[in-house]
This record gives structure tokens, sequence and C-alpha cells, in this order.
């Protein structure tokens, strides 16, 4: 029960009882006042009488006498009136029954007038003639004693009810504070930390909110000095301080990480940019100015691929720069690169440069298959060949015939996919995911890889292969479509088992109002599938557009479905959002997890981030976990969950 309630309660029952004891007090003491009333009225009526009977006594004249008493008797103000001789002979007799009107029976039978009977001596001379008796009627004392018990208890009736009314207003307004505190616990909860502003002015309360302020505000700052702490960290460790991108190390792992995920994104470009005469800029006009053309290249690259939704950029030496973006073809590559070209010329415009030979550029296109050390070899064996041909050239490698994967323009991707959604042929495939409770491990949720058939027998293409296109040209959110209906599906035909999904959905349809709509609408028709299904969303997605992406997950956790945060940390975005979108967990991006035995610098980074995340209430999941020293070191850092194909690769369903 409310504290609200338990105030109304405890009014209702003191205002009972203090009425109940008013009316009982009030009615007894009137009663008492008007039994001693009637006493004296009968007492001075026999007194009376007494004296004006004692000469027609005398003379024996009863009828004067009979005239006298009914004289007085017919007023109605007396029960009975009784005249008798000394020797007992009644002389006369009135008595008048005991009827009231306007006041209940059960009244009259609950309060009991003893009204005891008035007696007088009738006098002959110096003798005594006789007696009289006299009763009064409490009929006018009952009615009088009822009046005044209705009255009595509407008048109480109305000041209880107006009393009442003006407590539960102030109780009201006394618990307006503890509202605000409750609501204020609660947006605590849901990592917010909102300040109350208005101040109560009862004593107690005051210290109650200005301790919660306190709080929120101590949670608050812990939590943004962690994300700082662990943003520090991360860029301590793989940015480089002049021009703000990546630095070699992170240019690496992100390449390796690509390289062996099929599943995030299976083909791009590599690109190796290099400045000349960089030492020459440095000695003739300062090593300020070679770090402003540094810093200015960098910004130069940023700007041109701001236009691509998943990229990676890197100074990996003192002149050079290396660029990854994923899901490109090689005539986007090379425009890319030509573009690349030209913007870099504006070095020259701004006088940064002392010559104008100021850079060459490098490609080449990565596919299955590939290995990091063939990559660097390839895209280096193009950067010599622009710097073979002159002046701000560029130069895409070409492998072998023998090597090349078959070309697919946009045009046959896109009848490629239409066929797909059209006939529904994917395939859906699982990975397992782990919670780490000491050496036992527990079935987390199990995250939903898709899959298309490919023409041989038991081949599958991966995700990576097909979803960047179905992105390209407009089709990511009717594969998603394709792929929730597919896995709400299977929950039914299993619903024996508490198997938990996970279902990835693309950065396009995160931003796109009628797939949030068709989605909510779909969830709603399968009540059975809350708790058993859980949607991950990835960060360089989510941060397009923070708005629409945390009003989807709030959709989405009020119809019972949690959300997770996916390759967190891929990009240099700040942790803050995290205070915003309410996910449920985290998965660290593999490029910090692969080889973290021997990396102190992830380990501290995925240990910050877990610090960070858990002081919000967000568990943290590791992604491509292959060997058992990587466990063994992720063991350490706290996570709460573990993925990779050391504990499972992908299976079909």
């Amino acid at each position: 029960m409310t504290l609200y309630r338990q105030l109304v309660l405890i009014i209702i029952v003191l205002l009972a009882a203090g009425f109940i004891g008013t009316v009982a007090i009030s009615t007894n003491n009137l009663r008492h006042f008007l039994g001693e009333q009637l006493e004296t009225h009968a007492q001075d009526t026999a007194t009376s009488l007494g004296l004006s009977l004692s000469p027609h006594m005398q003379s024996n004249d009863l009828p004067i006498m009979n005239s006298m008493i009914d004289a007085i008797f017919d007023r109605g103000y007396y029960r009975s009136i009784n005249v008798a001789r000394v020797n007992g002979e009644v002389l006369v007799e009135r008595n008048n029954p005991l009827q009231t009107k306007d006041v209940p029976d059960w009244f009259i039978r609950h309060v009991d007038f003893r009204v005891p009977t008035a007696e007088a001596i009738i006098m002959s001379a110096w003798k005594q003639a006789g007696t009289i008796q006299v009763t009064s009627h409490p009929g006018h004392a009952y009615r009088q004693l009822w009046e005044n018990t209705v009255d009595t208890f509407w008048l109480f009736l109305l000041s209880a009810l107006a009393a009442m009314l003006l407590a539960l207003l102030f109780i009201r307004f006394l618990l307006t504070p503890l509202r605000r505190v409750e609501m204020q616990a609660e947006a605590i909860c849901e990592r917010s930390y909102p300040i109350q502003k208005k101040i109560p002015r009862t004593r107690e309360l005051r210290r109650v909110v200005e301790a919660m302020n306190r709080l929120a505000t101590k949670i608050n700052n812990i939590f943004s000095e962690q994300s700082s702490l662990t943003e520090r960290l991360r860029e301590q460790a793989f940015k480089d301080p002049v021009t703000g991108l990546g630095n070699r190390r992170y240019f690496n792992r992100q390449l390796q990480n690509l390289v062996e995920s099929p599943e995030e994104s299976a083909r791009g470009a590599v690109m190796l940019l290099e400045l000349h005469n960089l030492d020459e800029i440095n000695n003739k006009s300062g090593y300020q100015v070679g770090d402003e053309t540094l810093h200015r290249t960098g910004e130069l690259i940023m700007s041109r691929l701001g236009d691509h939704q998943n990229y990676h950029a890197a100074r990996i030496s003192g002149a050079g720069f290396g660029i990854i973006v994923t899901d490109v073809d090689k005539g986007e590559a090379d425009t890319l690169a030509a573009d690349l070209s030209t913007d870099i010329l504006q070095l020259s415009a701004e006088n940064l440069v002392v010559s104008e030979d100021i850079a060459n550029l490098g490609v080449a296109m990565w596919k299955p298959g590939d290995t990091v050390s063939s990559l660097l070899s390839e895209v280096d064996i193009a950067l010599r060949s622009a710097q073979s041909q002159g002046e701000n050239t560029w130069y895409r490698y070409e492998p072998p015939a023998s090597e090349q994967a078959p070309i697919q323009g946009a045009g046959q991707w896109h009848e490629f996919l239409d066929q797909v959604i059209a006939s529904g042929n994917v395939a859906l495939f699982t990975q397992p995911v782990y919670r780490l409770t000491g050496d036992e491990r527990e079935l987390l949720h199990k995250e939903v890889l898709l899959r298309v058939p490919e023409k041989q027998p038991g081949e599958f293409m991966s995700a990576g292969l097909f979803m960047p296109f179905a992105e390209r040209i407009g089709l990511a959110s009717a594969i998603d479509q394709l792929a929730v209906t597919r896995v709400l599906d299977h929950l039914v035909s299993e619903s024996a088992t508490s198997t938990v999904y996970a279902v990835n959905l693309t950065s396009t349809s995160l931003h796109e109002p009628d797939f949030a709509e068709w989605l909510c609408g779909k969830l709603s028709d399968y009540p059975k599938a809350k708790g058993r299904l859980v949607f991950e969303l990835p960060e360089y997605g989510l941060m397009r557009d923070l708005r629409s992406s945390r009003h989807l997950i709030e959709r989405l956790s009020a119809l019972g479905f949690e959300c997770g945060i996916d390759h967190v940390g891929r990009g240099f975005n700040s942790f803050g959002y995290l205070r915003s979108i309410k996910a449920h967990y985290l998965k660290i991006d593999g490029s910090y997890t692969r080889d973290i035995n021997g990396e102190s610098d992830n380990q501290f980074f995925i240990q910050a981030l877990t610090d960070t995340a858990h002081s919000v209430d967000i568990r943290i999941i590791a992604q491509a976990v292959e060997s058992e020293a990587e466990l063994n070191t992720i063991k350490t850092l706290n996570v709460d969950g573990i993925q990779g194909y050391l504990f499972g690769k992908p299976e079909p369903v």
C-alpha cells in the first residue's frame, strides 16, 4: 500500500473514531441534562398541585380536582398523574402512553431515559389527606435529543469531510516532492540523471531531495569520468594525436578483423596515401607547419570519406595514411581514389607544401580468402606503381585473371536480391553466445546469421557479400523484414524450448519510420516471442541518427524486447551516448578481442568499457574469441558474455 493510501486510511480511522466519540459524548451529556430537567419538572408540578388540591381534598370536591389535573395533564408534558387518599384509594388517575413522533423506535430503544416519579403530600387542615404522584413525559426529551444527535451528526460529517479534503490536499502537496524523488530514482535507473530544482520547505523532505540531487550528480559525474577515461585509453592506444585519425595499430587491427570476419563485410578497398617532401617541409617551415600539413590531409580524407557508411582512416607512418572502405566495388574505389588525389591538391593552394609533387595513392581490393599480409603487399605494389607514373597519381592493383572474383554489376545484384525477397529463399544460421560464470558457461542467446543458398548444393553466400549491395540499392529493410518473419515463424515451431535469438538490423532499417511501424506491428502479433527475441543494432548506424535509434529502442523495450549494440568501439565515438540509448548489452568489436592476450592496451580498454557499461546496468559481450589464450585473458576483464569460433561456428537452424 502506498504511503498516500496509508495516511488517508489513518485519517479516515481517526475521523471515524472522533465522530463516534463526539456523537456519543454529546448525546449522553444531553440525556443526563434532559433527565434532570424532567425530574425537576415533575417535582415542581407535584408540589404545586399538592398545594392547589389541598382545599378541594378537604371538601371532597372531585370535579374541581379532575378539572385542575386535566388542565395540566392535557398539555402533554406528563406521562402520568395520580391522586390517592392516605388509605390508598385512587381518586384521580391520568396516563399518557409513550408515543413520540419523528423519532425512530431504534433510537428510543437504545437511549433509555430513567424518568423518576415525583411525589407530594395533599393536606387537609393539619392532617395528611392524600398524595399526588407526577411523572414527566420523556417524548419531548427524546425528540430534542434526536434532533440534537442528527444536527451533531451532519455538522460533524460536513466538518470531517471538509477537514479530510483539506488534509488530502495537504498530504498530496506534502508528498509531491516524494513523487518527484521516486521519478528521479526511476530516471537514474534508466541512465538519466535529472536534478530537482524545486526544493521543498519541509526540512525532512528538503534533506531527502538534496540527497537525491547529490546522488544524481555524483552518478552522472562517475559515468562521465569513466566514459572519458575509456575514451582516453582508446585514443592513447589507437589514435594519432596529430591528425585525429587512427594510428597504425588501429589500421592493422581493423583490417585484420574485417578480413577474418566475412559475416560483417566480405569485400572492400584498401588504400595507401603517401605525402612527399614532409622532411623538407619540417626543415624549411618548421614542425608546426609539418603537423598542420598532416592534420589538413587527415581533414581532407575524412571529408571525402563522409559519403561512405563504413570506413576507417589512419596515419600509419610519418607521411603515410591508410584507408579502408568496406562494401565498394572497383568502380567506386577508382572514383574515390581519383577524388582523393584531387582533394590533396588543396594543400598546394593553402601553401602547406613545398612542391607540386604532393602525394601518390595506391589501391587494392580484398575478397573472401585474402589475408592481411597479401593485401598490404598488393596495396604497397599499387602505391609504388602510382609513384612511378608521375606526380599526384593513383593506381589500383590488378591481380592475375585467375585470382579475380566474378564481377556482378548493380543491375545483376538488384535482380538477384529481388528474387531472394520474392521467394524468401534464405537460410538461417546461428552462432551461440554464452554467459561467463566462473568455469561454467550458460547460453545467453543465439545470434542469427542470414545466408542465401548458392547454385552449388550445400554452398551458402554470407550476409557480408549481399547485404552491402542490399543497403545500397534500398532493399536492406525488405531483407530485414524477411529475416524477422522467418525467425518469428521458427519461434512458433520451436515453442517447446526457451532459446533466445538475436536478429541483426541494418543501419538503413534503424532510421526508416515505415520499418519501425512494421516491426512493432509484427511483434505485437507474436506475444509468445517476448523474451525470446532480441535485436542488435550496429554502432556506426546508431550514431547516424541517435534520436530515431533511441525511439526505436524505446518502442521495442516497451513491447518487451531487448536491444544490443554491435561492433562497439569500431569508430572513435564518444560513449556518452550510452546515457540516452537504453541498450541492454554491448558487443565489443572483434578488432579489440583478437589476440587480446598479447595486447595490454586492448585489455585496459575493454576493462574500462566494461566498468563504464556496468555503471549504467549494461552487459558486455566479447566477440571473435577463437583461442584459449584469448578466453583466459577475457575472463579477467569482468565481461558478461562471450562469442566466437572457440565456442561454436555458425550452424544452420
